[in-house]
């Protein structure tokens, strides 16, 4: 197992900084549904649920991710993170800028509010940007999986760059096509750019090394690569220049081409694998892979007109984005949190004295009957939520929410659990 070294107090202060934030943020998500159950009945453009959206995206999952990066980008690279303070001025942007996009969003300020939680945001994913890019730029090492990193930190980017242009663009009215289209690319670029990209990256090395996977053929992990920046590249241009929403269901399928490459890759790992037996945390993976089909689904229903309702329509929309950020992302981050961060302040504990006294291992620092529980409960919040939605149907939508709210509680108590642990061990001999 790769074993990165965290001697710096302060990376890994900002690493944990980061996972802490993004469990809070999870726990808000929750409850903040509960109280805006009815705003996801109808058009998907409403204050409340872009406030919920953004809290998830950039709160949430992106934080729970750059956390993740901070740690894993040396270990591939075998470089150190270039800047430290570089990551905490970020950090403070980010984290700044997302809680005054959400209460913006929420009230629905468009005035110096938003574009001051827009410009925070767009200068702290610059900041990461650069500080990653440096890192890597002198490393001898050449593979897929960093190559993925460094596509998904550059959409990220250019999703924050979008996502300024149209905070300002409520007040000035500058960009020449509506509103809608340019937050119609904004959302492809974060959800296939920045999170499928980077997902499909870290993923495909960590998975294969959780479960002592026999050695992979990493070609199909190429085919991936170019087909699913080229697809989305496709998009963005056509639709930027040419209108080319008609032609947006040729590019859709590029991007579902590379994702079947990605899967194929995955479940060789698990067919080549030494580790026979599933941990809670790689049941949280394995199902999330399953749900993947959901959003699939619901888009194959959408684009061929099975359904010819522009109210079920609508629904579908939002439920298609659901089912991606919680279905899938949520449910992989929820399993993949345990596994990294136990691990990072397992190194941080224990790297010193390993071996030469008897420690906990990773999976002491935390719950295993509590994740189980969480894997539980959030299953049954996503399906109750998700048809909820279908059905537009508000107090099913709390209930779920209500469920999801349980889940963040089990959650938050673990990461607490494992960013608290006081080191613990005793001489071998």
């Amino acid at each position: 197992m790769l074993k990165p070294s965290l001697k710096d107090s302060f990376t890994y202060s900002i690493i944990i900084a980061h996972y802490i934030s993004a469990a809070l943020f999870f726990l808000a998500i929750a409850i903040l549904l509960i109280f805006s159950s009815e705003a996801f009945i109808g058009h998907y453009f409403h204050p409340k649920i872009l406030a919920i959206t953004h809290i998830t995206t950039l709160g949430w999952i992106s934080f729970i991710i750059i956390g993740s990066l901070y740690q894993l980008v040396p270990v591939i690279s075998n470089k150190k993170i270039f800047s430290p303070f570089m990551s905490l001025i970020s950090y403070l942007c980010m984290s700044t800028g997302t809680l005054l996009l959400a209460f913006s969003f929420w009230t629905f300020d468009t005035g110096f509010l938003i574009q001051t939680a827009a410009s925070l945001l767009f200068f702290g994913t610059t900041l990461f940007l650069i500080n990653i890019l440096l890192t890597v730029r002198q490393s001898k090492e050449n593979n897929i999986e960093m190559d993925f990193i460094q596509a998904s930190i550059f959409w990220f980017w250019l999703t924050a760059f979008i996502g300024a242009l149209l905070a300002f663009n409520f007040q000035y009215v500058f960009l020449p096509k509506e509103h809608l289209c340019y937050l119609k690319i904004h959302a492809h670029i974060g959800l296939i750019g920045w999170f499928l990209c980077l997902i499909i990256g870290v993923s495909s090395k960590l998975i294969p090394m959780f479960l002592l996977s026999g050695k992979l053929n990493t070609n199909y992990l190429s085919y991936c690569y170019y087909l699913v920046n080229l697809g989305l590249l496709g998009f963005i241009i056509d639709a930027l220049f040419f209108n080319g929403e008609d032609r947006a269901v040729g590019y859709i399928i590029i991007i579902l081409l590379g994702i079947i490459c990605y899967l194929y890759f995955i479940s060789n790992a698990f067919k080549t694998r030494a580790r026979k037996k599933l941990d809670i945390n790689l049941k949280h993976t394995y199902i999330s892979f399953l749900f993947i089909a959901i959003p699939i689904i619901l888009w194959s229903i959408l684009k061929f007109k099975v359904i010819a309702d522009n109210k079920l329509e609508l629904q579908i929309i939002s439920a298609i984005v659901f089912s991606l950020l919680f279905g899938f992302i949520t449910l992989l981050v929820l399993g993949q949190t345990f596994k990294n961060l136990a691990f990072i302040v397992w190194l941080k504990k224990y790297e010193e004295i390993s071996g030469k006294e008897k420690t906990p291992l990773p999976k002491d620092l935390y719950s295993e009957k509590a994740a189980i529980v969480q894997l539980y409960l959030f299953i049954i919040s996503f399906v109750t939520i998700l048809c909820g939605i279908l059905m537009s149907n508000y107090l099913t939508i709390k209930l779920g929410a209500i469920f999801l709210m349980m889940t963040a509680i089990l959650y938050n108590i673990n990461v607490f659990k494992i960013v608290l642990h006081k080191s613990n061990s005793t001489p071998l001999f």
